[in-house]
């Protein structure tokens, strides 16, 4: 059975999101919350708080773009200073994707040719599947990396599972036990 536009977009949208949403709640009991907005894995990076908002971005814009009739994303002032502004965010911009259902996208609709904007004078032609999977979803992988980086590099104890969790637990059909 082929993977759908939507598996293979909003529902990554979505699991991206909630596991910055477990990151940022175990960061906020760190001693130190209230400088990660503005942390930096290195001076000419963004910060944490611009890591978020690329996410939140990104994956309202995809959306928008193909499925115009879900009404205009919603736009932010990206002026998030605090976690709780952070986490604010990631669930107003889950609010919104849980509105897109997987029959909002039509069938073939991955294979159609769409244009993408890159400057005033500059676009690029390129199937939806492509600006999907070559485009938005490593876009997205990338800011969400970035912040579990920036959190990790500050000493907020994060592992593995924390990044994985979200993407991993839904698909786990059965837990077994080995036998010695």
């Amino acid at each position: 059975m082929p993977i759908s536009l939507h598996t293979a977009s909003v529902d990554i949208f979505v699991k991206s999101l909630l596991t910055l949403k477990r990151i940022l709640k175990k960061a906020q009991s760190h001693p130190d919350s209230a400088s990660f907005p503005s942390a930096r894995l290195y001076e000419d990076m963004h910060p944490l708080s611009f890591q978020i908002q690329a996410v939140s971005t990104r994956s309202v814009a995809f959306v928008e773009r193909l499925l115009p009739e879900k009404g205009p994303a919603p736009t932010w002032e990206d002026n998030e200073s605090t976690i709780e502004e952070l986490l604010d965010r990631v669930d107003k911009t889950l609010e919104w994707l849980g509105r897109v259902e997987e029959k909002d996208f039509k069938n073939g609709e991955e294979d159609r040719v769409m244009e993408l904007p890159m400057s005033a004078t500059e676009s690029i032609a390129l199937e939806v599947k492509g600006y999907a999977l070559g485009w938005t979803v490593p876009h997205v992988f990338f800011h969400v990396s970035m912040a579990y980086a920036i959190l990790r590099h500050k000493g907020v104890s994060l592992g593995k599972k924390d990044f994985t969790s979200e993407f991993i637990e839904p698909i786990v059909l059965e837990v077994r036990e080995k036998s010695a």
